[in-house]
């Protein structure tokens, strides 16, 4: 169970039940009576003697705080059996009658109660406003605090626009309730020979530099829990398929996703080699994508500037079709433009390989075979070219020979590897061993 990635920030409260006895299926609005920064509503229920919490608060501002994970019942509408099942959301409000909230917190909420149905596979929200359907969350799936208890919450501001927010809620999920976005986290679904056969067949002229490059997308994508092939996809799009034409940037600067590039006649940003330049756009896409820092030191000299976790998914990377109204590019159909590309690149039909990061101009092809102490050949290049990208160094501290021999500095490397990403995803890897079996490199090269 997911908790929303339009969260600002999170104050988890020791208030709760762990985990919930109930799937979600209700939605139940609060007012918290106070006109409070997200973060002010969050240290509201920061102390156990207060024996209350919510889910989800919503700051004056418009800016979220995660209070209490989705998977755990919150404790906010005096009854249990509502908050087993419900998400519980608290809005700062007017502290006096009828408790009104802003545009900012109203817009948010909105934008909140569409991202909580369309990940808990409610097509639409219900409100009756009869008591009497409590727990039928077929006929109605929206509750209020004042059913349970002898309180005013929600308000009547927000009690008198419930139908209203049910309303434009449904409008948003239409027939897209059921649809499945394209998360910019993860790891990478096409590999490195379909990237690399598919900018061919694009730009039959493409530069070598550029295609000894295509495995940097794969080892900065999963240093970052990044989608590599995301971020090529987007590259592609960028740079009019590295030819460059039409594009504010050329291939001397390495900035291949149009970083700084702010207005017309902009050059944008430069980067003193492809990696510092793939790393950057990697990380600007985290930015977008998720609330977690950075793992690798910052290279992105455009992070700062952007509200972190506001666009999860690649459809949300166009400003135009973010529901905040943020985003990459204000072109329309920006997201979809990237989904095409990534569609027709792992649409393409390879032979069970995967090419070598080497970059010395031949042919590292080679049919994926586990990396273990005594091995040679080229699947331990690939290995070794991987954890060099990552600047994973050797037992004796230094980058790791492009030998093809699976020696001590290797299995050291690989250790390392697996030790970072099994702390950031336990069983990712299937242990800290010292091989590159198939888990490990799955991981590593996104098969």
């Amino acid at each position: 169970m997911s908790n929303s990635p339009l969260v600002n920030c999170t104050m988890i409260s020791p208030n709760k039940n762990t985990p919930r006895d109930h799937t979600i299926d209700t939605i139940t609005i609060h007012c918290v009576v106070g006109q409070l920064s997200a973060e002010g509503i969050g240290n509201c229920f920061t102390s156990p003697s207060v024996q209350a919490s919510c889910n989800y608060g919503i700051g004056t501002d418009g800016r979220i705080v995660l209070c209490v994970e989705e998977k755990d019942r919150s404790w906010c509408s005096s009854n249990a059996a509502n908050d087993n099942r419900a998400v519980t959301i608290e809005c700062a409000s007017d502290t006096t009658h009828p408790y009104a909230i802003n545009d900012k917190v109203y817009k948010s909420l909105i934008n909140l109660c569409v991202d909580i149905c369309r990940r808990n596979g409610i097509k639409a929200l219900k409100w009756k406003a009869d008591k009497s359907l409590i727990g039928q969350a077929d006929k109605q799936n929206m509750t209020v605090h004042r059913w349970f208890a002898n309180k005013a919450c929600p308000g009547d501001y927000i009690y008198n626009r419930l139908g209203q927010i049910a309303s434009e809620v449904n409008a948003r999920l239409g027939n897209n309730a059921s649809t499945v976005h394209t998360s910019i986290t993860g790891t990478a679904e096409a590999t490195v020979v379909q990237m690399r056969a598919y900018i061919k067949k694009k730009n039959p002229k493409v530069a070598q530099s550029v295609l000894k490059m295509i495995p940097l997308y794969i080892s900065e994508g999963t240093a970052e829990g990044i989608r590599g092939d995301v971020a090529f996809a987007q590259s592609c799009l960028e740079t009019g398929n590295f030819t460059f034409k039409g594009s504010a940037v050329t291939l001397d600067q390495n900035n291949f996703c149009g970083m700084g590039v702010t207005a017309n006649g902009m050059k944008g940003n430069s980067f003193k080699d492809p990696k510092t330049g793939i790393r950057a756009q990697i990380q600007h896409l985290k930015a977008y994508a998720s609330t977690q820092p950075i793992t690798q030191k910052c290279v992105d000299p455009r992070y700062q500037y952007v509200q972190k976790g506001c666009a999860p998914y690649v459809e949300w990377l166009g400003i135009q079709e973010n529901p905040q109204g943020r985003g990459w590019a204000a072109g329309a159909r920006y997201g979809e433009k990237i989904l095409d590309i990534l569609g027709a690149i792992t649409s393409i039909q390879v032979s069970g390989q995967a090419s070598s990061a080497a970059g010395s101009g031949e042919d590292f092809s080679f049919k994926i075979k586990t990396v273990k102490k005594g091995e040679n050949g080229n699947h331990v290049l690939l290995v070794q070219e991987i954890l060099r990208s990552r600047e994973i160094k050797g037992k004796d501290g230094k980058d790791l020979k492009l030998d093809k021999d699976c020696g001590a500095n290797t299995i050291y490397a690989i250790k390392q590897y697996q030790k970072a990403r099994e702390k950031a995803a336990p069983g990712i890897c299937g242990g800290v061993d010292g091989v590159a079996g198939e888990k490990t490199l799955r991981d590593m090269i996104a098969l």
